[in-house]
This record gives C-alpha cells, structure tokens and sequence, in this order.
C-alpha cells in the first residue's frame, strides 16, 4: 500500500513539474551571473576617489546586450543573474548588503530599460547593422545609465560616508555604466545575429585572421611605449584596420574587435600598463583618456560596421532586383512567344479547315468533270445524267462558295487583330451620341428574348480617340455576353455605364447579369483563340480583338471581375486624348464603322 502511494506522489511530481522548462532559464541566469561577477570585480579593481565609483563597468553591457540579443523572454533570467552577482561582487568588497541590493536593483533595471527602448523602437529582431541602429543602441544606453545612476548616487550618499556631491558621483556613474553598455553590449547583439545568419567559411576566417592582427596591434599601441604612439595615440593607429575589417566583414567582427581593443585599455589602465599606465600622468587624466579612447573606438567601428553593411545589404537587394527583373523579362518574352505560338497554331487550324475541305471538293469537281468530258467524247450523253452532273456542280460551287467565305471571314479577323493603328479614323466625338449609334447598329441582331441593353452615359464626355475601335470593341462585348453569358436561359440583362475620372480619363464600365466566368477560364478569357464554344464554329478570337483594341489603339486599361452565376463585368479606362502622331477632324458626327 505505502509502495503504491510514494509511486502515486512520485507520478504526480513528475508530471506536475516539467524540470526541462527551467533548464534553459536556470542555466542562462547562472551564465549571466558568472560573467557579470567576473566583469564586475575586474571594475572593482579601479575606483574613482574618494566615492568609490567603478571606472569602467563592462558587466552592464553583458545584461543590457544579452537581454537585447536575446529579447523579453530571458528578462527574468538576467534580472536574476545580474542581481545576484552584483551583490556577491560588492559583498565581497567593502559595500553592505543594502547598498548592494540597491545597487543590484539600480543594474537590473538599468539593463531592462535599455532593452524596452531598443525593442519598443526598434523592434525584437535588433542589429547593428544600419547607423540608425547604432545611434538607437547609444541611446538607450545614455538613458539606462542615467536613470540608473540616479538610484546609485542616491545609494551611495545613503550607505556611505562620503563627502563628494551627488552629481559628482551620478556622473561617474554615467560614464563607467554607458562606455559599458557601448562596448560590450554589440558583440552579444552581433553573436546572436551572426547566429541566426552565419558567415560563410572564408568570411569566417578572414574575418577571425582580421580580429587576431588587430588584436596584435592593439597590444603593440597600447602596452609599448614610443614617441609616435605618444604624438598620435593608440586609437589613430587602429582606425585604418578596423575601417578595412568594418569593409570586408560581418558587424560582428569589427565589434569583437572593438571590445578586444576596450578590454585592452580597460586592463592597461587599471594596472598602470603601457600608454594608458603612463606615472607621468594623474589617475584621472589617464581614466579620462582611457575613457575617451574607448568611446572613439567602438563608436567608429560600430558606425563603419553598419554604414558599410547597409551597402553591402542594399547592392544584395539591387542584385535580387535585377535577377527578379531579368527573370521576369525572360518570363515575359516566354509567354510572348507561347502567345506567339498559339497565335500561329490557330490560324494553321482555323483557315486549315474551309481551305482543305475547298480543296476537297474542288478536287472531286475537277475528277467529275474530266468524267463527264469523256463521257461526251464516247457518245450522246444522256439527260439524267446531264441533270446529275449540273446537280453536282451547283453543290460543289455552294461549299466552295460558302468555306471561302469563311475562310475570308477568318483572314479579316486576323488583319483587325494587327491592324495598323496608322490607318485607323481618329476624332472627336461624344462618348454618349457614339454609343447610342453602336447600340443602336447591334440590336437587329440581338435575340428578341436577349434584347435588354440599357446605357447610363453622360452626355458631357467628349474623347479624342478612335470611335472605329470603340465601336468594335463594344460590338464584341456585346455578342460575347449574348453568346456566352446568356446560354442557361432566356432573359439577361446588359448595362453600358461611364463616368470621368479626373479631367484626362473617362471609366467605361459594361456589366451582364449572366452566368458568370469560372476563375480558371477568367485567366485566359483575353489570349488568342481561347473559347469554350470551339464546337459552335468559335473563333476565341473576339476579348483578344478588344483586349488589343482598348490597350494599344486606345491607349487604356482592362479588367475583367465575374462570379459564377452573377455575371460578368468588364471595366475600361480609357484616355480623354488619346496617344497617337493622328491629327483629329473637328467633325462629331456620326459613327463609322
């Protein structure tokens, strides 16, 4: 019974506590707190006098950075971490437990507020990689250290004796927390997006081989000393490799860099080292040229890094946007020559068919009347077969007559489609008199049962176009709707509207009740020789026709909107002037067409 129950608790812990959620937040808040300890003791080592203020504070830049580079998510984690070890940093020296909670909460807060601003401005997805960013990063960090330096000056005027003023205190403040955050805080920014983005290999190495040289030099500038590095500084000496690394590599790479060089100064100038250990100089002046130093460093490289990023990123994109243009010129001069052939292939099958059944019978009257000439030859032909042979005759000339026609019919269609705009009867004329006279000409052969075509015009639109064209391409409309639009039953109704558009545009608008398009028929309703009536003797020639019509002659635009079962509608937006070398005649009369 009692192995039952522990197995039963045991089920229920297991269960109730999911130890892999607080994996990754433990281990982070404990990677926070380790580094942060160990960056803030190495401050510690180097205090202003007399109200023992760090110099330089990296650590702020390792909260601020991490939670920037990681988001809001590992807020709790650094918050954690950053307090914990700012505590047992300043307990380990000659600080209280209250003043150091203080502290804690002035760090954390400081970190937290920096990463507000960055993502409230700028966004979760947070890189160095334009100025505009850099800048963004300068600031939030100028604000985190200033407010939480207020809390610091305010802690150490609580906690300890001293006699400087408060301001002094938040200034110093202000610089060793905001030169931390500006240092430290690109690189973990950097990590993180070089994480999500990886270099390749050779970018890689070359960027590590430019890190290592500059690494090399920075510590030949500033731990030896020479007249030259005393004339110019150290800093002078490494702005032309870091402009050469900020050029050729990731902003992760100049900003390693960069804190390689600041850790260096940090050092020299704690210890008493190299240039920035110079005995000749106060404590002070030597922190203020350590401080300066550092500033002009990383400022430069992170502003290189993202200037030459931001033209590398652009000359990517124009790149890609000539691919994309260039493949879509390739896809455009497909479908041209698709059109093309599709073009040809339907005028091979249309005019194949009354050419090759003329010929046929053609053919047969030419054996029949061979025939019947030897038949005349050999002796008296008689009646019957004279009455035959007449017969035969009228028949042939009627399907001669009849697929030449058609075949005439078909050639005409295809000169309209490449009809030379150049002879076409430009004018001006009113849109509404030239459409009543278009109607009026199309309704004889309407339906009887299909007849209702209703018009909504102005009569205050007058174009300088080609009325010819118009005309043609409302007469398609029109027949196409009755042919296609009207098949299910009886009734249907069609709307011819327009209405300005500005001063230079006119919107013509040719609506049907009838069935309606299907969306995969939609996209092909203006291609040469595409019909869904092909049986019914269909060309599919007649929405190319008005489609070259409206875009070329006209110079306008269509489009096409239909549904199943709620009709179809077509809208035209046409120039009040067309474009074109014709002179028009100031002649309004009548339509011709």
């Amino acid at each position: 019974m009692w192995q039952n129950l522990r197995r039963q608790v045991q089920h229920e812990l297991s269960t109730g506590i999911d130890l892999t959620r607080w994996v990754g937040p433990i281990g982070l808040a404990v990677a926070v707190g380790i580094v942060y300890f160990v960056a803030a003791r190495l401050s510690l080592a180097l205090l202003t006098k007399p109200e023992g203020v760090a110099v330089f504070w990296p650590a702020a830049g390792v909260s601020a950075g991490v939670l920037i580079a990681l988001g809001s998510r590992a807020r709790w984690p650094v918050v954690v971490g950053t307090m914990a070890a700012t505590i047992a940093a300043n307990l380990f020296g000659d600080r209280n437990l209250a003043s150091a909670v203080l502290f804690a909460l002035c760090n954390a807060g400081e970190a937290v507020l920096a990463a507000w601003l960055i993502e409230r401005y700028f966004g979760s997805d947070f890189r160095l990689d334009k100025p505009l960013n850099v800048l963004g990063l300068a600031a939030a960090a100028i604000v985190g250290a200033a407010v939480s330096g207020i809390g610091g000056a305010i802690a150490y005027k609580l906690f300890h004796s001293t006699t400087t003023s408060m301001l002094t205190t938040w200034q110093h403040w202000f610089a060793s927390d905001g030169l931390g955050i500006i240092t430290v805080a690109p690189l973990l920014i950097e990590l993180a997006a070089a994480s999500r983005d990886r270099p390749s290999l050779s970018e890689l190495a070359e960027g590590a081989l430019a890190v290592a040289t500059l690494a090399l030099a920075s510590g030949l500038a500033i731990f030896l000393h020479s007249e030259l590095l005393a004339t110019i500084g150290p800093v002078a000496v490494l702005l032309a490799p870091l402009l050469w690394l900020a050029a050729r590599c990731q902003p992760v790479f100049a900003a390693a860099a960069a804190f390689i060089v600041s850790l260096s100064i940090v050092w020299t100038t704690t210890f008493g080292i190299g240039y920035f250990g110079n005995p000749a100089l106060s404590v002070a002046e030597r922190v203020m040229a350590a401080q300066v130093s550092i500033l002009l460093v990383t400022v430069s490289a992170s502003i290189l890094a993202a200037l030459f990023a931001e033209i590398r990123e652009k000359r990517r994109l124009a790149e890609a946007a000539l691919l994309a243009s260039e493949t879509q010129r390739y896809l455009i001069e497909t479908q041209r020559l698709a059109a093309l052939g599709r073009l040809v292939a339907g005028v091979a099958h249309e005019i194949n068919t009354p050419v090759g059944i003329s010929l046929t019978v053609a053919s047969t009257l030419a054996h029949r009347s061979a025939s019947f000439a030897n038949q005349i030859v050999s002796g008296p032909v008689r009646r019957s077969l004279l009455a035959d042979f007449t017969d035969s005759c009228r028949d042939a000339a009627n399907q001669l007559v009849a697929n030449l026609q058609r075949a005439g019919e078909l050639i005409q269609s295809f000169k309209q489609v490449a009809a030379d705009r150049s002879h076409a009867d430009r004018r001006t004329f009113d849109l509404k008199l030239a459409t009543e006279q278009i109607v009026a000409s199309v309704r004889p052969g309407l339906p009887k049962s299909r007849a209702s075509l209703a018009l909504e015009i102005p009569s205050d639109i007058t174009l300088d176009s080609y009325p010819g064209a118009y005309g043609q391409v409302l007469t398609n409309l029109i027949f196409n709707a009755v042919t296609h639009g009207f098949t299910d039953g009886p009734g249907g109704h069609m709307l011819i509207k327009a209405r300005r558009l500005g001063m230079e545009q006119v919107e013509i608008i040719f609506s049907d009740d009838g069935s309606g398009i299907p969306e995969e028929v939609q996209r092909h309703v203006f291609d040469p020789f595409f019909t869904t009536r092909r049986a019914q003797g269909r060309t599919g020639l007649g929405l190319y026709i008005v489609h070259n019509l409206v875009t070329q002659q006209l110079g306008g635009r269509i489009t096409l909107v239909s549904a199943l079962g709620k009709g179809t509608t077509i809208y035209m937006t046409l120039p009040v002037l067309a474009s074109g070398q014709a002179e028009p005649t100031n002649t309004a009369g009548h339509l011709k067409t």
